[in-house]
């Protein structure tokens, strides 16, 4: 049988096992997003995510920066919009269209958070959406560890639960985007929900305790040996 990742999104798979869309990770997305757009002295007016799933950081975002007067959100699943529909105003609206096989406008700031290794043409796809903004944040998971090489039914259970199917390190990021007409601008590593929550079980305070320890000590090291980290990029 052939692997197609749309299927997980445009069917019940993912519904089924993620019935919120990781909808309650994107209040600390938000704040890193807008954090990374302050820094670097970025105010917009209109932004654009593509794979929105439920809505929830461009809701954020519009709480976090009153300043944007337009904020669309994009998935190709119909369950993502039908959740995110439930948070539209009068400045944010949400459409189940293929933004990139579409003719929809651009914006200041685009946003693909945790989209890219979901695409099974992600160097076409960045192609594409290259001017369809000037400033773009891509949130990428560095699924490539030491840990997750050693584990490899670890990245199989992202694959079959989530859909991902390109892997990447932070150096194989950099290079995609640049490679892609990408000039990376800032960006930052974050981490996974282990190292922020407090922990359920006496193992994961262990784990949380030595993850947080080394990412101190040196978070290049951390990253590739113990995996679950991201990067949120700044790009142009």
């Amino acid at each position: 049988m052939t692997f197609r990742s749309n299927d997980i999104y445009t069917g019940d798979a993912y519904l089924k096992n993620k019935p919120t869309w990781d909808d309650e990770g994107s209040g600390w997305k938000a704040g890193i997003i807008h954090s990374i757009l302050q820094s670097n002295g970025i105010h917009c007016q209109t932004m654009v995510e593509i794979g929105c799933g439920a809505g929830g950081i461009l809701k954020e975002l519009s709480t976090l920066n009153p300043s944007i007067k337009e904020l669309k959100g994009y998935d190709i699943s119909p369950h993502a919009i039908a959740l995110a529909k439930e948070k539209q105003d009068e400045k944010i609206s949400f459409f189940n269209i293929d933004f990139v096989n579409s003719h929809e406008p651009g914006a200041d700031v685009l946003l693909l958070i945790d989209v890219i290794e979901h695409i099974d043409d992600y160097y076409g796809f960045l192609n594409k959406i290259r001017d369809k903004s000037k400033y773009v944040l891509f949130h990428i998971p560095l699924d490539l560890s030491c840990r997750n090489i050693l584990k490899p039914q670890t990245i199989f259970l992202q694959r079959k639960l989530v859909g991902h199917i390109h892997y990447f390190t932070k150096e194989i990021a950099e290079w995609t985007l640049n490679d892609t007409g990408f000039e990376i601008m800032d960006w930052v590593y974050t981490k996974p929900m282990l190292d922020i929550e407090p922990p359920k079980t006496f193992k994961e305070s262990i784990k949380k305790v030595l993850r947080n320890f080394s990412f101190a000590i040196n978070k290049d090291w951390s990253a590739k040996m113990w995996g679950g980290y991201s990067m949120l990029i700044l790009a142009k």
